[in-house]
């Protein structure tokens, strides 16, 4: 997992194309002018999925996590208090979903409190999940590009 600003994402060029590519995406276009909703920006390569949010509470706080993507998340405006654990051993608390990239996972996760500029990338090798806390009080917009590495 990595965490830093917009400011320093030239430093994470390095990690490979799709990762700059979608860093220039996010730091060239007006984030606001996109509707919440799935975008393909390189065809099987990087999609963008962009997300307006008002966080509830919830009861249980399950981890996600992913096998053929890299997960790019960069918060436009709001709050968030996002978790994260690296993938171990925890169990699946169900069958992961192939098609969708996606599984669910039981961990005990840290914590760390994302302001609009920042972002965060989380490799296969890292569980994630958003936390709703009583900070989180104003609609959060955040940006995810999924990266393909497979």
């Amino acid at each position: 997992m990595i965490i830093d600003r917009i400011e320093n994402a030239s430093l994470y060029y390095a990690l490979g194309n799709e990762i700059a590519e979608a860093f220039e995406h996010l730091k060239n276009n007006d984030l606001s002018g996109f509707s919440p909703g799935s975008y393909s920006i390189v065809k099987d390569k990087i999609r963008m999925l962009v997300f307006d949010s008002f966080q509830t509470n919830t009861d249980r706080i399950t981890m996600e996590g992913h096998r053929r993507n890299i997960d790019l998340q960069y918060w436009v405006s709001g709050s968030e208090l996002m978790g994260y654990a690296p993938l171990e051993s925890q169990p699946l608390l169900k069958p992961f979903n192939e098609e969708k990239d996606y599984g669910n996972y039981e961990a005990d996760a840290s914590y760390t409190r994302f302001e609009p500029g920042m972002f965060a990338i989380y490799f296969p090798t890292d569980l994630h999940t958003a936390v709703i806390d009583e900070q989180c009080n104003s609609p959060v917009r955040k940006i995810v590009y999924k990266v393909g590495i497979v």
